[in-house]
Order: C-alpha cells, then sequence, then structure tokens
C-alpha cells in the first residue's frame, strides 16, 4: 500500500512528478475500475477473459495438483472464477488466496465467488509483496502457484517489474510457478480509444487516484476543483510501448507542509499501462532465472506460465516417468531405425548431464548415451556421428539408478543459485522432443501387439470417444501471394533452437489455394483401397523402390486385420471407420503421392508461414488445425536461413540433418508439449519415415 513518503518524494520531482498507482484502488477507484472493465472500447479485459474461456482447462492441466493458487491484485476475483472452475474439474481440489490492498474488492469477492467443499478460499488484505510473505509464512512447504492478471506488471516501469518479480519470487523461494498475463502493444488508434473513452471513465478513475493522494497528505479537494483545475491526459509513448495517464494541473497547488509545489499546466503522471511483446515477456522469464513452460496468446493478449528451474526439471522428469511406466519390455525395439525403449531413458539423462555438468567426464555411460541414431532410409548404413551401439543395453534398474544418481547432481547444481537457464531450456526441450518419440513408439509398439495372434481380442480396442464422428467440410481457402519472415531474431539469454534463427525475409511469389481441413482418415482410406502404393507414377522413383523393399501398403500406424483397417494411437486402437475424420498420419512421400493422386501438392513452408500470417489476422479462423492435431508436412527441405550460426550448446543438432534429406514440419502433434509450441519451430524428418504424427493438406497454385 502507498505510503505517505512515497507520495511525498514523487510530487517533490523537479521534472516529471509522479504518485503511486496503487492509489487508484480505494473504494471509489474500485468501484470506476469495475465501470472501465464494462467499457466496450477498454479491450483488456474481454481479451483476458476471451483466452481464459478458451484456455482454462490447458491452463488449469499446467499448475500442479495441489498447488496453493495466489493471486497479486484479486479484485472481485471474477476472471479469475475461471480458472478456478477449470482448477476443480482438472484436480477436484483447489485452494485460493486472494491478496489485494482494496477491503471493498475483498469483500466482493468474497460474496460473488460461489462456496464449495472442494474450493478453499482465503483473502489477504495487504500490499502484493506483504500479502506474499504472510502467505510463505503460513504455508512454508506448499508448492505455491502466483497469478497475476489484469496486465498489472505493465503498471510497473521496466526496471521496477524486473526488481518486483524478482523480491516476490525470492519470497516464495524455488516451490513455485507463476503465471503472468499481459497485454500485448498495438496501434495508436486502439490504445487510445482504450484509455480516453468518450463516457470519461477512465479520466475519472486517474482524477479519482491523484485526489486519494492528495487526501493522504491532509489536502482535501472538492469535486468542482477536480472537474475545473485539472485536466486527464493520455500519451502513447511508443519508445517505452506503454500508455501514460497524467492530470495536468490547470491552477498551481502548494503544499507547503511537505514541501511540495505543483505549478500551473505542470503534469503529474498518475499511472502507466507498459505494453508487451512476446519477446519482452521472454527476456524478463530468462533474467529472473525462471523457464517458460507455456503460453497461450491472441492478436492483442498473452498469458504465460512460468517455471522455477527446479520445478520445470522436476516436471519434465516426472512426464518421462509416466511414459516409461507403459513400456512392458524396455528393451523392445518398435522401430528399426531407433533404438530400443530403454536408450531413450539413459540418452535424456546423458544429455542432461553432459551439457548442464560440464565437468563431468564425457565417458562410461554417459558416452553409450550421448547421441541417438537416424540412419538413411534408403540406406541405413548411412547414419550421423553417434557412438558404437553395445551388444548389449544396460538393464532396467541400472537405468534408473544412473538417471536418478544424475538427477540429483542435477537438482543440486539447479539449487546452486546460478544455473545456466538458457542451456537448462536446450535440454528440456529435447527431454520433450523425446518424449514425442516415446509417443509414436507406443504407438507401434501397440500395433505390434495387435498383429500379434490373440493378443488384443476386439473388445478391448478404444473408441474414438466422439473424435470421429463429425467433420467439417472441407473448402478451398485463398491465399494470396506476398512476403513472409521465417523464423525469429535472436533474443539475449532466450533460447531457442538454431535452425530458427535468425530472422529470414522472403517471398511467396504466386497466389495459392489451400484445404481448409487436413486430409482424413477416410479419405485416405479411398487412396489405399485404389491401389495407389502400387501406382509407379504416383511416387517419386527412390520412394517407390522404398515401398517394393518394405512391403508397406497403408500408412505405417495402420493394421490390416482380415480384411479391415485399424489405427493405432499411444493408449488406443480405433478402427479405421471410429477414426476416419481424424487427419491421418504419415511420411511425405504418402503425402506427396496423396496430393500428385488429388491433382494437388503439399504447401512449402513460406507458404504455411503465409498461410499462418492470414489466419492470425482475421477475426474467424477459416484454415483448421494448421498449428495442431499433427505435425504440418512442408515440401521444403531443411536448410539454414541466411546468417545461420550452429549453437554453441548443441552444434551438430542441426547441421548434420543440412544433409538433404530432411524436411521441415510445422505446428505440433497432439504428443507436443506445450514448451515447444512456438511458430519459429522447426521439425525435421527424411520424407520417408511414416511413424511420426505428421498430417498435411491439399496446395494447389493459383492459376
Amino acid at each position: 500500500m502507498a505510503n505517505v513518503s512515497s507520495i511525498v518524494d514523487g510530487l517533490r520531482r523537479s521534472e516529471r512528478k509522479q504518485i503511486p498507482f496503487h492509489l487508484l484502488y480505494d473504494h471509489r477507484g474500485s468501484e470506476l475500475y469495475k465501470k472501465i472493465t464494462e467499457l466496450k472500447s477498454y479491450y483488456p479485459f474481454e481479451a483476458e477473459k476471451a483466452l481464459f474461456q478458451k484456455h482454462a482447462l490447458d491452463i488449469a492441466g499446467q499448475i500442479a495438483p495441489g498447488s496453493l493458487i495466489v493471486e497479486l491484485g484479486c479484485g472481485v476475483a471474477d476472471k479469475t472464477a475461471l480458472l478456478l472452475n477449470a482448477i476443480l474439474s482438472k484436480h477436484q481440489r483447489c485452494h485460493y488466496v486472494g491478496i489485494d490492498v482494496s477491503r471493498t474488492a475483498l469483500d466482493e469477492a468474497e460474496s460473488s465467488m460461489e462456496k464449495s467443499d472442494d474450493l478453499e478460499l482465503e483473502l489477504v488484505h495487504a500490499d502484493y509483496l506483504e500479502g506474499l510473505e504472510m502467505v510463505r509464512e503460513k504455508y512454508p512447504d506448499r508448492l505455491i502457484c502466483i497469478l497475476w492478471l489484469g496486465s498489472s506488471i505493465g503498471n510497473l516501469s521496466q526496471s521496477e517489474s524486473g526488481d518486483f518479480v524478482g523480491r516476490m519470487l525470492k519470497i516464495v523461494g524455488s516451490r513455485c510457478q507463476f503465471f503472468l498475463c499481459v497485454d500485448l502493444w498495438k496501434d495508436e488508434a486502439t490504445l487510445r480509444a482504450a484509455y480516453e473513452d468518450k463516457q470519461g471513465v477512465t479520466g475519472s478513475f486517474i482524477k479519482n487516484g491523484m485526489k486519494h493522494g492528495l487526501e493522504l497528505l491532509g489536502h482535501s479537494v472538492s469535486d468542482d476543483e477536480v472537474h475545473e483545475d485539472w485536466e486527464y491526459e493520455v500519451q502513447i509513448n511508443s519508445m517505452s510501448r506503454q500508455v501514460e495517464m497524467y492530470v495536468r494541473f490547470l491552477r498551481s497547488l502548494c503544499l507547503v507542509d511537505h514541501d511540495i509545489e505543483i505549478s500551473k499546466n505542470e503534469r503529474v503522471l498518475v499511472e502507466i499501462s507498459r505494453k508487451f511483446t512476446v519477446e519482452d515477456v521472454l527476456q524478463l522469464v530468462s533474467q529472473l532465472g525462471f523457464v517458460c513452460h507455456a503460453r497461450w496468446t491472441s492478436k492483442s493478449y498473452g498469458c504465460f506460465m512460468m517455471l522455477s528451474c527446479e520445478e520445470a526439471a522436476i516436471r519434465c522428469w516426472t512426464d518421462t516417468d509416466k511414459l516409461f511406466k507403459g513400456v512392458g519390455d524396455w528393451m523392445s525395439q518398435p522401430i528399426s531405425y531407433r533404438h530400443p525403449y530403454c536408450f531413450y531413458y539413459g540418452h535424456v539423462t546423458a544429455f542432461t548431464i553432459i551439457k548442464l555438468l560440464k565437468d563431468e567426464p564425457d565417458t562410461g555411460l554417459n558416452l553409450v548415451f550421448s547421441r541417438g541414431i537416424d540412419p538413411c532410409m534408403l540406406d541405413p548404413s548411412r547414419c550421423h556421428k553417434h557412438p558404437e551401439t553395445p551388444a548389449q543395453w544396460p538393464d532396467k534398474e541400472t537405468l534408473r539408478k544412473y538417471t536418478m544418481d544424475g538427477r540429483a547432481r542435477v537438482l543440486e547444481y539447479l539449487r546452486d543459485g546460478n544455473p545456466d537457464v538458457r542451456c537448462l531450456c536446450l535440454v528440456l526441450e529435447h527431454e520433450r522432443m523425446h518424449q514425442e518419440t516415446m509417443a509414436y513408439m507406443l504407438a507401434q509398439e501397440r500395433k505390434l501387439q495387435f498383429e500379434a495372434p490373440l493378443l488384443i481380442p476386439p473388445h478391448e480396442l478404444g473408441l474414438a470417444d466422439g473424435n470421429g464422428t463429425s467433420k467439417p467440410a472441407a473448402t478451398d481457402v485463398f491465399v494470396s501471394r506476398g512476403s513472409v519472415v521465417l523464423g525469429s531474431d535472436p533474443i539475449p539469454g532466450v533460447f531457442r533452437f538454431d535452425n530458427e534463427e535468425p530472422s529470414y525475409k522472403t517471398q511467396v511469389e504466386h497466389d495459392f489455394c489451400i484445404s481448409s481441413m487436413p486430409v482424413s482418415i477416410g479419405e485416405f482410406m479411398v487412396f489405399v483401397q485404389d491401389g495407389c502404393y502400387n501406382k509407379r507414377e504416383l511416387w517419386q522413383e527412390d520412394d517407390f523402390t522404398f515401398l517394393e523393399r518394405s512391403g508397406h501398403k497403408f500408412p505405417a500406424t495402420w493394421s490390416c486385420s482380415q480384411g479391415d483397417y485399424y489405427v493405432h494411437f499411444p493408449y488406443k486402437t480405433l478402427s479405421w471407420i471410429e477414426a476416419r475424420h481424424q487427419p491421418v498420419y504419415v511420411s511425405l512421400m504418402e503425402a506427396e503421392a496423396f496430393s500428385k493422386w488429388m491433382c494437388s501438392r503439399v504447401m512449402t513452408e513460406a507458404e504455411y508461414q503465409r498461410v499462418l500470417d492470414e489466419e492470425f489476422a482475421r477475426e474467424e479462423q477459416r484454415v483448421k488445425h494448421l498449428k495442431d492435431g499433427g505435425w504440418e508436412w512442408t515440401s521444403s527441405l531443411l536448410a539454414p536461413f541466411e546468417g545461420f550460426t550452429s549453437m554453441e550448446e548443441y552444434p551438430e543438432y542441426s547441421t548434420d540433418f543440412f544433409d538433404g534429406l530432411h524436411y521441415v514440419l510445422k505446428g505440433s502433434s497432439p504428443a507436443t508439449h506445450v514448451s515447444l509450441l512456438r511458430d519459429s519451430f522447426r521439425n525435421f524428418y527424411q520424407r520417408q519415415y511414416p511413424y511420426a504424427f505428421a498430417k498435411f493438406r491439399l496446395c494447389k497454385s493459383s492459376q
């Protein structure tokens, strides 16, 4: 809560006088702010609410069960209720603590929030840091999830916000995660309409804050004085990406007791509202020594889930262990082009040790598990550099001990106080990618078990859970030619894989049409039943030779039993009829053959970005599942962008695969972890590789 000394210090300044923004939220200010949120022109409230309505369950899924949910500046907690209901739905119980400087708002929150045995509710009347100290003292061992909604961080300058969040995280310690919501930078007209509303509510709100500050100094101001002697002014500061809200004094004001003099026509800054880019937030996360675990954004707003380094590592390892609980035989090798399951359990540990604990020797199991294999599909004897495959892999117990010991040393390193956060992000994203490798290996394992006699009787087949019952009709969407920017420029301290950087501007030279929906299992079945795997004219020569050698007659996740087809996923098997509306997962060679059969083609990486840009600019999306539902194949070879530099921490990550064999995929699959969901991310596989959860859609050049 603002004290007298902070008000006096701000008003004694010779240049740009200001008062603390907390003064805005007295009883009258809280009433006015609620009216602001109801204005049509004030978009931030509705933009945040829309993200919550769309993603609340996903957000709740990234909050650890049993977490203490602590909100800074909860107000009346109306939007928060969307998240709390989602947490209750996901985890069955929720313990919520709201902190606010306004007693009025807390009283309203208490009366309006639905009470239930599953929701434990506490409200704390205090400023943010004082309230957090009280909460941490009361619950010293609980994992805390801090919510800071409403882009309230924008009320602090860049230096103030870094300092404040640093102090906040120091209070709660490493057992925490932090959910931050921010308003994104946009055009001046939109900002001015939001902060200079025609009804004058925001002006009254700002003037009330100024009045409250002067009253705390013992100077009362009548409503007539406020109306006649003060003017509300808004300034859009593009350099600092912030909206500045002032009160201009049309008459001078002298407070002798406090040695304060405000000259005629002088302005006092009452509030700033900083706006952000995604890059601004990622840089803040990096500076704080945290990891950006997940993010949800729209054109105007962004929500970011951050984890402490320790918590991020523990979450990742927990997910890996869950996957391996579903593996019966760790020595099984369901995909011949990959090592057996056991390798991946050791590999993610070895990689983490080698990259983070740089003093440890690169020998023994660290060496054996240091790198996997990706042999040439056309000639498996050709492969990038990797350790020699052992005659016998270590057993499960040896691997578990190796991993547990390694994780303990990594946690000790992370708790030391100054970990390399960028390198930690590398090892976490590496492990998350291999969790997806495990998922599609499990689908192949399920296929092998299904095809073994009597192993999975028909009554044990999974059901479609409604996913296969309906599908919107696919339509052609026209996309105009134009320039696109691929990749992203480096941000100090922020991790991205080297093939994502730097940004690269290029042209899509021709208009084109893209299907609104990916090709479905049902549509691909017609291709299979038409005998197209035997039609040489549909395939490139190398691809057809590969097909003849492998004997593939349908996608790798399918089985044919007694004349009927089944589709395998990591934890269920569906008849193709049940799954017919879901995207078909195929290799690029299969996608291109189908497209040729349909007098179409697979889009390029630049065309994918062009579609993404055009769809992002629209209110309603025409192209469905572009970024989800399966990786989207492109016909573009993986190649470096101009100005590419291999990353120091893992130089061979991309360079070994700029080989003319690997192609770019964009978007994500259902098995992709949320931390990898960024538009610049480039996945890559060989064109004949059939096991990834990768879809495609038809594309045609416009005449």
